[in-house]
């Protein structure tokens, strides 16, 4: 288990450096080390190394219970106790986990985002406000896409993270007995605790977690295989009809179908098969 020291007050030089000698930090994540400091001094802890929230997180970058455990193995009164090296350690690693995800690496392939350029700050905005939500935003096109229960878009972390300016890191006294959850790898937002959770321990949205559980189970996107069921089934009906329209048309060639029943009979197919298309359209 890593050493155990006094809480303390760090600054972002600290925490700067504190990534860069973790070796659990990605190479994304030492570039943006300040990002991350950001993170810690201007919205989660202001540099606590021992802050709670008061429900759910711990420590200068604000981990839940769930991811203590996992990724320090230690309770959350121990992990409030140790020193920043062990704590950047710990959310180095569960980060660069997220960090694999396809929408974060689909963020940042967009470059800019809803007119803005995708910076650390906005990248380690999507993964500490839940995976499941920043899918949520890139989807809508919008930095309102998402926004917590307080109002707080993914856009308006970013914002507060660059401009500096602290949020109150919450309540430093030792928690109770209660559970606890988080909306994403820290304390922003409140989350159930039997939601479907992505990567980062974030409540995901039960759409969301059927596509990446489809997604991962299949290899194949829920949209595209949509499009192929879609494209399919509209081709095997266009050939049901065009085979009733060609036996119907050998029939009237043949003298056993009338003018005037051979009119209706395609009418009536016709309008059968724009139905059908419409409604496939429709799904």
């Amino acid at each position: 288990m890593p050493a155990v020291a006094l809480a303390a007050i760090v600054s972002s030089a600290d925490i700067t450096q504190a990534i860069q000698n973790s070796p659990n930090a990605s190479a994304w994540l030492k570039q943006n080390a300040q990002a991350v400091a950001n993170l810690a001094i201007n919205v989660e802890s202001g540099g606590n190394t021992s802050a709670f929230n008061g429900s759910c997180c711990y420590g200068v970058l604000q981990m839940n219970r769930t991811n203590i455990a996992k990724y320090a193995g230690v309770t959350p009164e121990q992990y409030r106790q140790l020193p920043l090296q062990a704590q950047i350690d710990a959310w180095s690693q569960l980060t660069a986990d997220a960090m694999r995800s396809g929408v974060v690496r689909q963020l940042i392939g967009l470059g800019t985002f809803d007119g803005r350029a995708v910076d650390g700050n906005l990248v380690l905005a999507c993964v500490q406000l839940g995976i499941g939500n920043c899918q949520r935003m890139i989807n809508s096109g919008s930095c309102r896409g998402f926004a917590d229960s307080n109002g707080t878009s993914i856009c308006d972390m970013a914002d507060r993270m660059a401009n500096g300016r602290p949020t109150n890191p919450g309540n430093t006294n030792p928690p109770g007995n209660g559970s606890g959850s988080t909306g994403g790898n820290g304390g922003t937002g409140l989350s159930g605790n039997s939601c479907p959770r992505d990567v980062t321990g974030a409540c995901m949205e039960v759409s969301a977690a059927m596509q990446q559980g489809f997604l991962q189970g299949s290899g194949i996107q829920m949209p595209s295989l949509k499009q192929m069921l879609l494209a399919g089934s509209g081709a095997f009906f266009f050939l049901v009809t065009a085979s009733a329209f060609s036996g119907l048309y050998g029939r009237y060639t043949s003298g056993r179908v009338a003018t005037g029943e051979l009119v209706h009979y395609l009418v009536k197919g016709t309008t059968t098969l724009l139905i059908g298309l419409l409604a496939l359209s429709m799904l």
